[in-house]
């Protein structure tokens, strides 16, 4: 009978480009998986900033429709809420400071309840969305009383731009976002 030869000596180990392969093809799926990680954060991101607006959103037209019920609809006939391209200064507190809690909050006319009621629906969390803006209007002409209203809320969005832009506290780069928007009709 004959011996075989010891086949051993080629099974040894692997060798070296396969090593450099199997490198190749583990970095690969490495760098799938941050990219993958990567797009999940801004998504993430930009839901948490739509979530933001959207309870905005609701805050300020149950505060709209609070105060129509206990002024007796003059409120908005008046133009108090109505508003164009809001930007919340939130380092600034409205004066008068019309809280409920606040002895001022029973000398504060309607026109000074709207104001504060708005800078305290986006300002009064300490995080609303990026680069907000706010308008009301009347949707039919005139404003009869009985009119619906339109709320449109406008942030920037990382999500959705481009991936070379940085969120920066910079107010350039912050325009440079894409502008999404949430927009509500409602009946006061």
């Amino acid at each position: 009978m004959k011996k075989r030869p010891n086949d051993n000596k080629s099974h040894s180990g692997a060798s070296l480009i396969e090593v450099l392969i199997a490198l190749l093809v583990f970095s690969i799926g490495l760098q799938g998986i941050a990219s993958l990680q990567y797009q999940a954060i801004k998504e993430n991101f930009d839901s948490s900033q739509r979530s933001q607006a959207i309870w905005a959103a609701q805050e300020l037209i149950t505060r709209i429709q609070a105060s129509v019920e206990r002024e007796n609809n003059d409120y908005l006939v008046n133009d108090n809420y109505l508003v164009n391209d809001f930007t919340a200064d939130c380092d600034s507190e409205p004066d008068p400071y019309c809280a409920d809690t606040d002895s001022d909050a029973e000398s504060c006319n309607p026109n000074e309840m709207a104001t504060f009621d708005v800078w305290e629906t986006f300002c009064s969390s300490g995080s609303s969305p990026l680069n907000l803006t706010a308008s009301i209007s009347c949707v039919d002409a005139g404003c009869p009383t009985g009119s619906d209203y339109q709320l449109t809320l406008q942030w920037s969005s990382k999500a959705v731009a481009d991936d070379t832009q940085d969120m920066t506290d910079d107010e350039d780069a912050r325009e440079a976002l894409i502008r999404q928007q949430f927009i509500q009709v409602f009946r006061p």
